[in-house]
């Protein structure tokens, strides 16, 4: 007797975020066994508990059930050994308050909302006693921000500015948090020329206590997410290839990882001396907006250095990438990231050292 399962296509709105699942008909609980999209077995996780999600477009989510607030989904889990254990980063992650629900969340080039970026802030610098903002910095930590390397070889920077979406206009009812600087910490192998390593670390001279700022977590994942799978850039980089006047608010678009192969033979086929870039190296990766018709919708510029490539499940965020060069920005070549899961140890033994 052969039995056939039934499936359907379900659209659930979940904290006011439609997701598209393909789901069996009867509900299955958290540790049953599941079949994934690709016929393979899985076994049934909470959402945010599934590092499966971050490399597979939403549309390949397998439902499992609901357990109150929180869904069950299949997922592909690696073998569990006896030395098997989180990451020092998965454990802080684990304790990070969740952020509002993602509607609405990724837009191309659109202005962001006053709580849809609420680790991320702007470097605050005052040479020649005019305070000028560039770069951004990602809060992963009470006491720490990720950066790119570059925005801090030439300038010490002054302080960070949280809180708020406009850098520029002081509100007296929503001030923006600013907060001193005590260390700067550069990769040890960071290199500026071919660039290489881009990454940093800030130590902020207090504790960030204010409830409404909320610490992103570290991708830790080895596999980049596909390209299938939406990502979000956001900062106050300008809005033009050729000018450098930054943007008084923060922005955000929508973009996708981009093929490495792909990207690398665009990078050796441009033959512009002054923007010539190497291939790929590992501690890189490349994402680029794209609409429809192929068009290139979102890209990061000129002043977004250090600001987030983000991917959002749920009410969680990792950060996934650094903004950190490219070419001419809002064309059809792909923005270059450092690839934040390359340095987890690095961040761990400087953040979280243990005792």
């Amino acid at each position: 007797m052969h039995i056939r399962t039934l499936v359907t296509v379900l659209q659930v709105v979940w904290y006011g975020l439609a997701f598209t699942f393909a789901t069996i008909d009867n509900d299955r609980f958290e540790g049953d066994s599941c079949v994934l999209a690709d016929g393979t077995n899985g076994t049934c996780s909470r959402d945010l508990e599934c590092e499966y999600l971050k490399t597979i477009p939403q549309h390949s989510w397998i439902k499992c059930s609901f357990d109150k607030n929180v869904s069950i989904v299949c997922c592909r889990s690696p073998p569990k050994t006896r030395f098997d254990m989180k990451s020092r980063s998965e454990q802080m992650c684990d304790s990070f308050d969740s952020f509002n629900d993602a509607a609405n969340h990724i837009y191309a080039g659109t202005e962001a909302g006053e709580d849809e970026f609420p680790y991320l802030g702007a470097l605050a610098f005052t040479g020649g006693n005019e305070l000028a903002f560039r770069c951004g910095a990602n809060l992963i930590s009470d006491q720490y921000m990720l950066t790119a390397a570059h925005c801090l070889t030439f300038e010490r920077p002054a302080f960070v500015r949280l809180g708020v979406v406009d850098i520029v206009t002081k509100s007296k009812t929503d001030p923006p948090v600013d907060i001193g600087i005590e260390d700067i910490i550069i990769h040890p192998d960071y290199v500026p020329r071919p660039l290489a390593n881009d990454i940093a670390l800030i130590k902020l001279n207090r504790t960030v206590t204010e409830d409404f700022l909320k610490r992103i977590c570290l991708y830790t994942n080895i596999s980049d997410p596909s390209p299938d799978v939406k990502l979000s850039i956001a900062g106050w980089g300008s809005t033009e290839s050729n000018d450098w006047e930054m943007s008084p608010v923060l922005l955000k678009a929508n973009v996708t990882t981009y093929d490495r192969e792909d990207c690398n033979k665009i990078l050796i086929e441009d033959k512009t001396p002054r923007r010539k870039l190497l291939k790929l190296n590992t501690d890189q990766l490349c994402a680029l907006g794209r609409n429809t018709t192929g068009h290139n919708t979102g890209d990061t510029c000129v002043g977004d250095s250090g600001g987030p490539l983000e991917l959002a499940i749920g009410r969680r965020r990792w950060i996934v990438g650094l903004t950190s060069t490219g070419k001419i920005c809002g064309t059809s070549y792909p923005g270059i990231y450092t690839r934040v899961s390359q340095f987890i140890g690095w961040i761990e033994k400087e953040v979280w050292p243990e005792n």
